[in-house]
């Protein structure tokens, strides 16, 4: 069985990460209760948004309104 690589997030894809973590912290006004309303442990939310973990899994970018789109194009 061969299991898929999935790359790390660009610097760029790090600050998209942050930034909507940040917006769902201000919209219910503080990083607990965002991570109660977005059904994620507040301490991964925290190690997302500082910059500890840096590769967070597809469901957790869906909780975000994320999604990692991966393709490969002819140039």
């Amino acid at each position: 069985m061969r299991y898929t690589v999935i790359k790390p997030p660009t610097r760029q894809e790090q600050a998209l990460i942050r930034r909507k973590i940040k917006e769902a912290v201000k919209a219910h006004g503080g990083l607990r209760p965002a991570a109660r309303h977005l059904k994620i442990k507040s301490s991964y939310l925290g190690s997302l948004l500082d910059g500890t973990r840096k590769n967070p899994s597809d469901w957790y970018l869906r909780k975000l309104g994320l999604r990692r789109v991966t393709y490969i194009e002819e140039i």
